[in-house]
């Protein structure tokens, strides 16, 4: 594995594990793609193709079987400390309207959803779609950014650093979010205003919820990232309309007075990592070992790879599937079987894949099939601080560059 530097550095004063990849017998492990600066978000087209996204606005996309990397944009971030390009969604109908969502740092107080638009395999015709979303221009930024069964766009905003935000209905901070493709609110959100027009928010309560994933029936399961020392706890939390994560109120299990239903983590840790990053639902990556229903994650501090079972909803499982390495950030299902996941140290994209099952891509979904009934309506402490420090905070400068959009 490629470690630069700078990587090394940052790794001492996070306290990053690094170690040999350790690999399960029946699976083989390769490079997908590399060479890239600070990858940290990952989405894969309905044609296969994949997007890798740098932490300093540059958008790469790549083939399903890993070749010919292109330039498909350079978006004008803030990429101080945690800020920066962090999520990217593919639009259902991307075949025919060629769009591509983006979750970015834009101003060391503002955060936005950009949507451009494909056009001979570069990004075109940037339009914002939400403006204003929170940021302290440092810390807790969120950046998750998904388009769910019911074809609606969420996204997730950590609490900035200021911890109260989190249970308060006028800011996005700290909180999951569902927004129609255009960037309109839909009218069945949870949540309402005084004078009755509905909020973008989805669900509160929340920390800095990096990644977040979807089950193909529509359920939601939201990575939070846990706070410092004894009492942190990364949470899997399977969040509903309304609901609130209790954070600053509660960590993990506990009781709290909150507004909406208080959710209890389907599964909480401390010592088996620190900083919860990707997920990807078992649905999406065919490995033949592994049938139940369940998702996997990453874990950034400790550069692992886990499978929480659900096999028993009432009792998840949750193990170690594989030792990785690199900062893991990102995880999603590979378009030819597998898992791919961003390393940001290293710059590579790696290929997690079962050696019992031949490569082979999956058909696209067909976008105008109905969605599943979705049901939405009124019922490094680390923090991924650790995770995204710019490189040349830890050689004692700031990253504070702007960038222009590349056509």
């Amino acid at each position: 594995m490629r470690v630069s530097g700078w990587a090394a550095a940052l790794a001492l004063v996070c306290g990053v594990a690094y170690g040999a990849e350790v690999v399960p017998d029946g699976y083989e492990l390769s490079v997908f793609a590399d060479g890239f600066e600070q990858p940290v978000a990952l989405a894969v087209a309905p044609d296969g193709r994949v997007f890798v996204g740098q932490k300093d606005g540059m958008v790469w996309i790549v083939e399903s079987d890993g070749t010919a990397p292109a330039l498909f944009a350079t978006i004008d971030v803030f990429d101080f400390s945690e800020a920066g390009l962090l999520g990217i969604a593919v639009d259902p109908g991307f075949a025919s309207n060629g769009y591509v969502y983006f979750f970015a740092t834009v101003q060391p107080d503002e955060q936005q959803i950009l949507r451009y638009t494909a056009i001979d395999g570069v990004g075109t015709n940037a339009k914002i779609i939400r403006a204003g979303l929170p940021t302290s221009g440092q810390m807790h930024n969120g950046g998750g950014l998904r388009i769910g069964p019911d074809g609606k766009l969420y996204f997730s905003v950590g609490d900035t650093g200021t911890s109260e935000l989190s249970q308060q209905m006028q800011t996005f901070a700290g909180k999951v979010c569902r927004i129609n493709l255009d960037g309109s609110t839909p009218t069945d959100n949870p949540f309402i205003t005084p004078t009755g027009t509905p909020r973008a928010i989805l669900a509160l309560g929340f920390r800095n919820p990096f990644r977040f994933c979807f089950a193909p029936d529509g359920r939601l399961f939201v990575m939070d990232v846990g706070s410092d020392g004894d009492a942190r706890r990364e949470e899997i939390n399977l969040v509903t309309p309304g609901s609130n994560g209790g954070w600053p109120l509660v960590e993990g299990t506990g009781t709290a007075e909150v507004e909406g239903p208080l959710l209890q983590p389907l599964f909480a840790y401390n010592v088996e990592g620190s900083a919860i990053t990707g997920c990807t639902f078992n649905s999406n990556v065919r490995f033949p070992r592994i049938t139940e229903d369940g998702l996997f994650h990453l874990d950034f501090v400790s550069n692992k790879l886990f499978f929480l079972s659900l096999a028993d909803p009432a009792a998840p499982q949750h193990t170690e599937f594989m030792q990785a390495d690199g900062g893991v950030t990102d995880l999603v299902g590979a378009p030819l079987g597998g898992l791919l996941y961003t390393e940001m140290f290293s710059g590579a994209v790696k290929w997690l894949r079962s050696s019992e099952v031949p490569p082979t891509l999956t058909p696209p979904p067909d976008p105008q099939a109905a969605p599943p009934p979705v049901t939405v309506g009124t019922t490094c402490g680390t923090g991924v601080m650790l995770l995204l420090l710019p490189t040349l905070s830890v050689m004692g400068a700031m990253n504070t560059r702007k960038r222009r959009v590349t056509r």
